[in-house]
C-alpha cells in the first residue's frame, strides 16, 4: 500500500505550522504518511481543490479557499454547511467529504484562556469572517451571551441572522460599552492589516482577550489589549484543536495536543 500524502492548501500558505504539527502526529503514530503544504493561486479553487482527490487522502484549507473548499466536496456535515465553509476534506470513494473543526478548535482554545469550562458566558466577538463564523456556532451552542462588532454593521447583522439570531450586533465603535460587561473578547478580524488597529477597550481588570491568530499577525492586537489590562491569549490552541479533530477523523487516533502546542510554542518563538 503506497504511502498516503495529506496537505494543508491555502495563499499563502509558506508560513503555516499545520506541517509540522500533523508530521510530528504521523510520526508518532508509526503511520506510512506525509504532510505537506501547498500553494494554491486559483481562478477556480473549487475545481482544483477537486482535482486534488486524485493525490491526496485529506486536506485542511485555509484562506482564502475555506467556502471553495466546501463547493469542492460531494458531501459536507450539517455544521461545515451551517457555517458555509471547511477548513477539512477527508477522502471518501474518490470524492471528498467536508467538514468545518474550527468549531472543536475554537472550543478548545476558549477553554484555554478561560482556564476551565464556563456557561452562561458573555462574550464580545470581534469580526464577521470564517473564522468568527466558525467561533459564533460553538459559542451559539453552548448558550453564550454573544455581542458582534465589525466594521461592516451589516455583515454582523447577517452572522448573528445565520448563526446567533439572539447576538446584539455594532460596528467597531460600539466595542468599548459591549466589552464592560464581556467575560471575554474575541478578536477573529486581521485588524493590524490596511492600517487598521484595535478600537478602545476598558479596563480589563484581568479579563481575558483572546485572538483567533498567532505569532506576528496577533502581536499588536494582543499588546493593545494587554496594555489596558486584558489578559493576552492567542489561536494556537484553536490551530493544533482543529488539527487534532482532523487528525481523528483521517486516521481514526486521538494525538498528543499538548505536545504538538509545545512544538509551536517553540517555532513561532524561534520566527520572532
Amino acid at each position: 500500500m503506497s504511502r498516503k500524502l495529506f496537505a494543508v492548501v491555502g495563499d499563502p500558505v509558506s508560513h503555516s505550522l499545520s506541517p509540522l504539527i500533523h508530521n510530528r502526529w504521523i510520526a508518532e503514530a508509526g503511520l506510512d504518511a506525509h504532510y505537506c503544504a501547498l500553494h494554491l493561486q486559483s481562478t477556480n479553487a473549487a475545481a482544483d481543490i477537486r482535482a486534488l482527490a486524485c493525490e491526496y487522502s485529506g486536506l485542511n484549507v485555509t484562506l482564502p479557499h475555506k467556502i471553495a473548499a466546501l463547493e469542492a466536496a460531494s458531501a459536507s456535515t450539517p455544521e461545515a454547511r451551517a457555517i458555509g465553509a471547511a477548513n477539512t476534506l477527508a477522502l471518501a470513494d474518490g470524492a471528498w467529504t467536508a467538514y468545518n473543526t474550527d468549531v472543536a478548535g475554537f472550543s478548545d482554545a476558549l477553554v484555554a484562556a478561560l482556564d476551565g469550562h464556563r456557561t452562561h458566558l458573555r462574550v464580545v466577538m470581534i469580526g464577521a469572517g470564517g473564522a468568527a463564523r466558525a467561533a459564533v456556532a460553538s459559542l451559539a451552542a453552548s448558550g453564550a451571551r454573544l455581542a458582534i462588532v465589525n466594521r461592516s454593521l451589516a455583515n454582523a447583522k447577517m452572522l448573528a441572522a445565520d448563526l446567533a439570531p439572539g447576538a446584539e450586533t455594532g460596528d467597531l465603535s460600539q466595542l468599548a460599552p459591549f466589552a464592560e460587561t464581556a467575560d471575554i473578547v474575541v478578536n477573529s478580524a486581521s485588524l493590524g492589516h490596511a492600517g487598521g488597529s484595535l478600537p478602545a477597550l476598558p479596563p480589563g481588570k484581568g479579563r481575558p482577550f483572546l485572538d483567533l491568530s498567532y505569532g506576528k499577525a496577533s502581536a499588536q492586537t494582543l499588546e493593545t489589549a494587554a496594555t489596558s489590562g486584558w489578559t493576552p491569549h492567542d489561536g494556537l490552541p484553536m490551530l493544533v484543536g482543529q488539527a487534532a479533530a482532523a487528525f481523528r477523523i483521517w486516521f481514526g487516533i486521538s494525538p498528543d495536543e499538548a505536545g504538538a502546542l509545545k512544538a509551536c510554542r517553540e517555532a513561532v518563538a524561534a520566527r520572532a
